[in-house]
């Protein structure tokens, strides 16, 4: 093999690394990546779970600020412990308070990627 065939191939094999490096960066910036988000085909229906409590609890938080906004009351604004108390409270709240307990822990875990 001649010196200029030797130059090719690892010029061909550079080109080959950079164009595998630039479809991995494009595959994570679209979501196709390990990261993929809950609506994926490929998540599971635990992330998908997780992915939701943790909407409706930002959905919660994000409404009370925005009630407080419109009334002008400080007062208004619904804390996490205030949400926790009036959940333990209820009959049911103990269960409701577990579950949003093992969401937030699988979501957890889906970003320390050990649950995909």
């Amino acid at each position: 093999m001649s010196s200029s065939t030797k130059k090719q191939l690892k010029t061909e094999a550079k080109l080959a690394k950079k164009a595998a490096k630039a479809e991995v960066k494009a595959r994570s910036r679209s979501g196709e990546g390990s990261g993929a988000s809950a609506s994926s085909p490929g998540a599971s229906p635990a992330v998908r779970y997780a992915e939701i409590v943790r909407g409706i609890l930002y959905l919660v938080l994000g409404l009370s600020l925005v009630v407080a906004l419109i009334l002008g009351q400080r007062g208004a604004i619904f804390s996490l412990d205030d949400i926790i108390d009036s959940l333990f409270a209820q009959q049911a709240g103990k269960v409701i308070l577990a579950l949003i307990a093992i969401a937030l822990l699988i979501y957890g875990l889906k970003h320390l990627r050990m649950v995909r």
